[in-house]
């Protein structure tokens, strides 16, 4: 956060400032204006995404399917997550049940290719649910690449080049390794 802050004054109906008030108390925030700026930046996110920006943005896309034994539902969402390589950071694969998994994707990349992502998964038969899940994009002034290339690891074999994700498990299954608060702890007062 830069070192200068602007001062500004809100007006509000008093069940909203005590609303505010006790969520500051709930949430352990030092001030009424870090749970605002906390607010704000979730409201800026949620309005660059869904204006379609083209700024990088991180989250996660849960999906809960069905664990049918004799279906290809999980070389589907694998090839689908290759295919997307360039967005999913990571994955995990969790069994709900005997008959039902829950896989969260790491994302990064644009409001356009994480809902591609997103729309193309729900078109699988035995997808039961796909939740997207966005924090935001890149810092102001952090838009820039890094220069270094992230590797993976697959299993016992890797990627020469590195394709920005990682496979592990040793029961059949990938067991990949990520929207929150971003607290700012600048003090200010009420």
């Amino acid at each position: 956060m830069a070192d200068e802050l602007d001062r500004v004054s809100l007006t509000l109906p008093p069940e909203m400032t005590d609303r505010l008030d006790e969520i500051v108390r709930d949430w352990e925030y030092s001030s009424r204006s870090e749970a605002v700026r906390d607010a704000l930046r979730d409201f800026f996110t949620t309005y660059d995404w869904e204006a379609g920006d083209r700024g990088r943005h991180h989250g996660t896309i849960v999906v809960v399917h069905e664990h049918e034994h004799d279906s290809d539902l999980p070389g589907q969402l694998q090839a689908i997550q290759h295919d997307h390589a360039d967005v999913v950071t990571s994955v995990q694969h969790i069994h709900l049940s005997h008959d039902r998994c829950m896989e969260t994707l790491v994302v990064d990349g644009t409001a356009g290719e994480i809902d591609a992502l997103a729309n193309q998964i729900r078109a699988l038969g035995g997808v039961r649910q796909v939740k997207v899940v966005v924090v935001g994009g890149a810092d102001p002034g952090h838009g820039h690449e890094h220069g270094h290339e992230h590797g993976s690891v697959h299993g016992d074999h890797s990627h020469p080049g590195g394709d920005g994700h990682s496979h592990s498990g040793d029961d059949g299954h990938d067991d990949h390794s990520q929207p929150g608060h971003d607290h700012d702890s600048a003090a200010d007062d009420r």
